[in-house]
Parts: structure tokens; C-alpha cells; sequence
């Protein structure tokens, strides 16, 4: 016997079976048996990948609790605050147009460069701060370092060129960077 045959005999020995219940009925209730079934799962895989990012951010190594975090890398850390002051922490300073455009999308107006890579259009700004400070960086020995701005001290057409790359002589291997004020403009800064 081929497959033919096969099917054939199979097909007579249903012929006289009848259905009460209509084809698209059958297929309406399977459908709906299926959905249901992927619900649980879908929920299950939606309450992970919540539990995984509340954990991610209560639970960095290095960031200072109960400070929200925008952008968590291993190199570096930004996490900008309901008062608009930023947290910048920086590990190692790979990726430095990443970090320039995080910092320019929190409100910063910054140039990220390494040493022999400096932005030529950024020009030092020669204005004293008339009050508070606008950035704090600590420890700057030793990583992680941190860059706090208070962007509400930052004079006005001013902005941040943050230069990586500086070795010292007593700390190998230590990558330091430097913030300096400069002009805020569209080539340096981007604002």
C-alpha cells in the first residue's frame, strides 16, 4: 500500500462521521484556548524584566542610593536629579561621544574629549562664578570619579569641555580627567 492508498482509506473511514459543531467554531475556541495559555507567560516574562530593572536601579555598585539613574554603563554612570543637579560617574572613560550626548540630553552643555583629541572650537571661560559652585569632582585619585553639576550655578553661555586621558606619574595605570569651564556654542558644547 502507497501513500496514496494510505489516504484514501483513511478518508472512507470517516465519511460517514458528521460534526454538529460548525468549522469556525472548532477554530474560534482554539484560538481563544491559546491566548489564553500565553497570558500567564507573557505576564510572568513582563513581571522578570520589571523585577530585573527595579533591581538594576536600587542595586548599583557605586552609585549613591536613592539617586534615579538615567544611563548605567560599565565605564560610566549619569543620573540626573528632580532639583536638575547631575551625577556623573565615571569608572573608565571609554566611549567619550556616548557620554557627551547623555550629558547633552540631561541639559548639560558639555564637549567630551581624550587629551590630543581636544575640541578646538571650546575656549576657556574667563568669568568668575557669582554664586554657588556649579560642579564638584571627587576623588580624583582614584575611579569610580564623580562629577556633580548643579546646573542652576552654571553662569549663563557657559558649559563643561571634560578632557580624559591624564596619566600620573605617582598613580600607573589611573585614567584622571579634567572639567574645564568654557563658552557654550553650537561646535564646542552644542548648545
Amino acid at each position: 500500500m502507497n501513500d496514496d492508498e494510505l489516504m484514501t482509506a483513511v478518508r472512507e473511514s470517516f465519511t460517514e462521521v458528521h460534526s454538529a459543531t460548525p468549522v469556525e467554531q472548532i477554530v474560534s475556541r482554539s484560538r481563544a484556548v491559546r491566548t489564553r495559555r500565553r497570558i500567564p507567560a507573557m505576564a510572568a516574562a513582563l513581571a522578570m524584566v520589571a523585577a530585573a530593572a527595579i533591581a538594576v536601579t536600587t542595586l548599583l555598585p557605586g552609585h549613591p542610593p536613592g539617586r534615579p539613574v538615567t544611563v548605567q554603563l560599565a565605564a560610566w554612570t549619569v543620573a540626573k536629579q528632580a532639583d536638575g543637579t547631575v551625577y556623573v560617574t565615571i569608572r573608565e572613560l571609554r566611549d567619550p561621544a556616548g557620554l557627551q550626548r547623555t550629558l547633552r540630553a540631561d541639559g548639560i552643555p558639555a564637549s567630551v574629549t581624550f587629551t590630543g583629541q581636544l575640541n578646538p572650537a571650546c575656549r576657556p571661560y574667563l568669568h568668575r562664578l557669582r554664586h554657588g559652585v556649579a560642579i564638584e569632582a571627587a576623588p580624583i585619585y582614584r575611579p569610580p570619579n564623580v562629577l556633580i553639576f548643579h546646573l542652576s550655578d552654571l553662569p549663563p553661555g557657559a558649559g563643561w569641555q571634560i578632557v580624559s586621558g591624564f596619566n600620573l606619574p605617582h598613580h600607573p595605570g589611573i585614567d584622571v580627567f579634567s572639567p574645564i569651564m568654557v563658552y557654550a556654542s553650537s561646535q564646542c558644547t552644542g548648545i
